[in-house]
């Protein structure tokens, strides 16, 4: 079903000053309405006005200025491994707290003989730990990482052999990057031995 318009604008003589004005809001209201439609114009004996968008052999075709086009810009997609770096670099932006951490117990160069090589080894830290960058605290043990990072300031250590070991405590952030290291603790482990004296039997001189 084919839909037509029609614009008709009289012109007395005594309305002729709005003519102009009348003339370009029919082409204004034309526009908005018909974009892709052909608009003619015609004007009967009264003189009478009319634009439609059905052709006739009486109205003049009125050349219609091209709309200007708009092409949205494309959207840039971020990889995933730039907005992964992006994450990254947010965190690397968190201010670094500026801690300090030492070894409570043990300390230097104890001497621990009991609890059969179980003893748990405490530390303190100054400022708290930073729960928005996740930031934990590593035991080691000479040099070995004692279980998975923890927030927690205190470590049970089990079956520790007997002797001399190195006792160290570190920060570090959610990556597993050292932020600080306490001063190493020098202990020395004792433990009771088991071992059964064995009586050797005595026999008596022969005749």
């Amino acid at each position: 079903m084919e839909a037509f318009l029609f614009l008709t604008i009289a012109q007395p003589s005594e309305l002729a000053y709005y003519s102009d004005m009348k003339y370009f809001l029919s082409l204004a209201l034309i526009l908005a309405c018909s974009v892709q439609a052909d608009i003619y114009r015609s004007v009967d004996k009264q003189g009478n006005v009319t634009y439609s968008d059905v052709p006739d052999t009486q109205a003049e075709q009125i050349e219609l200025e091209a709309l200007p086009t708009y092409e949205a810009l494309p959207i840039p997609v971020v990889p995933a491994d730039d907005a992964q770096s992006q994450v990254n670099d947010n965190d690397e932006n968190l201010k670094k707290p500026k801690y300090k951490i030492s070894i409570v117990s043990p300390e230097q160069n104890q001497s621990i003989w009991e609890g059969g090589g179980i003893f748990t080894a405490t530390a303190t830290i100054t400022p708290e730990l930073n729960t928005d960058r996740v930031d934990q605290v590593q035991f080691k043990l000479d040099g070995k990482a004692l279980g998975e990072p923890q927030t927690g300031l205190a470590y049970t250590l089990k079956n520790i052999e007997r002797g001399s070991h190195i006792l160290t405590v570190s920060v570090v952030d959610k990556q597993g990057k050292v932020l600080k290291t306490s001063k190493s603790v020098l202990f020395h482990m004792h433990r009771h031995s088991v071992a059964k004296k064995q009586q050797i039997p005595v026999n008596p001189p022969s005749n």
